[in-house]
């Protein structure tokens, strides 16, 4: 190989790699972002199961009274 052939694949090389390291980061962005979704509706779901649980006992407590 040619010392300017050399030179070109070096530079593939590190492009490639800096390329791969943006990549990689926006996947684990975008990574980030979908799990922050999950678990915020995780939560909502969580609030909402709490909220009908409490009241179905508060309406099992108010037949019992009648």
């Amino acid at each position: 190989m040619t010392p300017n052939e050399i030179q070109m694949l070096c530079a593939g090389v590190a492009l490639g790699s800096q390329s791969m390291a943006v990549l990689n980061m926006w996947w684990d962005a975008k990574d980030a972002r979908r799990n922050l979704a999950v678990s915020r509706a995780a939560l909502k779901r969580s609030a909402g199961d709490r909220y009908l649980g409490s009241l179905r006992l508060y309406q099992l407590r108010q037949r019992s009274r009648v």
